[in-house]
């Protein structure tokens, strides 16, 4: 499988490392805890650097502001034994490394999810930096073809990416990974970039209305009167109307 993702996301050659990194090199490096450092000697197989993405390897300015400083974009893939703890496990990996960090997890029945976080200066230490929450997909059989992932993967070509800078192309990798949960929601993918923000935006929307119906649904569970449960009943309804209208401007989108 990792050979033939480098293949299939056309991984520039003289970015390519591909070697084999021992678990201890996190422990030493990364400030996990007694549970992190147990997940990763039970549940991984294998950590391969795949490749590092920098201003010589590629010919790409850095990026740095106020808030980034984006000198590499690294890419990890991880071999597990199990998906048991998964989310802990990639915010881990996040955690472990400085730069950000394109994640590819593969699963022992053929499966991978890919994830990324964007790390952010911290404000009082500018030598350390605050992970964002990673975006994570859902996990997909990589090497099925004319499928909506195969058209996911073909968004995440690295010719097909920004190259305005290292934060550019991070930032395009992490919003075709957020435009996974479409796939999920409405079985399509935005084809067009120019397409993506708007169906990024309404994404935002949709995930918010349903939040909304969560905490009604909470409220209508403890009350007990019938009028409020009459009225919280019809917000609900009113809420799922709003999801179901922005799942169908999706779908016009993509």
């Amino acid at each position: 499988m990792r050979e033939w993702l480098i293949n299939r996301l056309q991984i520039p050659q003289r970015t390519l490392l591909n070697r084999k990194i021992p678990k201890k090199a996190f422990f030493t490096q990364a400030d996990l805890s007694t549970t992190e450092k147990e997940m990763f000697t039970s549940q991984i197989e294998g950590i391969f650097l795949l490749s590092v993405m920098n201003q010589q390897s590629m010919n790409i300015p850095i990026y740095q502001d106020d808030e980034f400083n984006y000198a590499e974009v690294v890419w990890i893939y991880v071999e597990l034994r199990t998906d048991k703890n998964i989310n802990k496990i990639i915010s881990a990996f996040h955690k472990s490394i400085p730069n950000p960090v394109v994640l590819i997890m593969s699963s022992s029945e053929g499966q991978i999810l890919l994830s990324t976080s964007h790390k952010r200066l911290n404000k009082n230490d500018k030598t350390k930096v605050v992970v964002e929450q990673p975006t994570i997909t859902d996990w997909f059989k990589a090497k099925e073809e004319e499928t909506v992932y195969s058209n996911l993967l073909n968004s995440l070509v690295v010719s097909n990416l920004s190259f305005e800078n290292l934060y550019s192309i991070y930032e395009d990798i992490q919003q075709w990974i957020k435009c996974e949960e479409v796939i999920r929601l409405v079985g399509k993918i935005p084809t067009r970039k120019d397409k993506r923000e708007e169906v990024i935006n309404t994404l935002n929307k949709v995930q918010k209305h349903c939040k909304d119906v969560g905490q009604l649904q909470l409220e209508q569970k403890g009350q007990v009167d019938f009028g409020v449960k009459m009225d919280l009943h019809m917000k609900i309804k009113r809420q799922e109307q709003q999801i179901n209208l922005r799942l169908q401007q999706i779908r016009e989108l993509c």
